[in-house]
């Protein structure tokens, strides 16, 4: 798998895990978060909007005849701090919240830093 497939695959995954958060919060916390308090379903749909536009964005950037990297580093920087975030303050989060965090950021992370990395040259 080339380095423009790989960015175009994060990006169409975060298209469709903000379309989901922005249509289906409930559905979605109910995995970690026994009470969903009009708040935190906002902030879902907050996160929702930040990966669909990140991934819109890698998605138009990445058409382009020369693909620009730009979109997939700002992906990449977003997967890392979640990460961390998700480390820094797992008693927050719970095991739940951070085993499924992780579990969609590292592997985002990665192959973001990775594909950009290799857009860039």
């Amino acid at each position: 798998m080339n380095d423009v497939t790989i960015a175009r695959s994060i990006a169409w995954g975060r298209i469709g895990f903000g379309l989901l958060m922005l249509i289906a919060p409930n559905s979605v916390l109910a995995r970690t978060a026994t009470e969903r308090p009009g708040p935190l379903v906002w902030m879902a749909r907050a996160f929702g909007i930040r990966d669909l536009v990140l991934g819109a964005g890698a998605v138009v950037a990445l058409a382009q005849p020369e693909p620009d990297a730009s979109w997939v580093k700002m992906g990449a920087i977003a997967d890392s701090c979640d990460a961390v975030a998700a480390v820094v303050w797992r008693d927050e989060l719970g095991p739940a919240g951070m085993a499924s965090t992780l579990a969609l950021a590292i592997p985002a992370a990665a192959g973001g830093w990775k594909s950009a990395q290799a857009l860039s040259r």
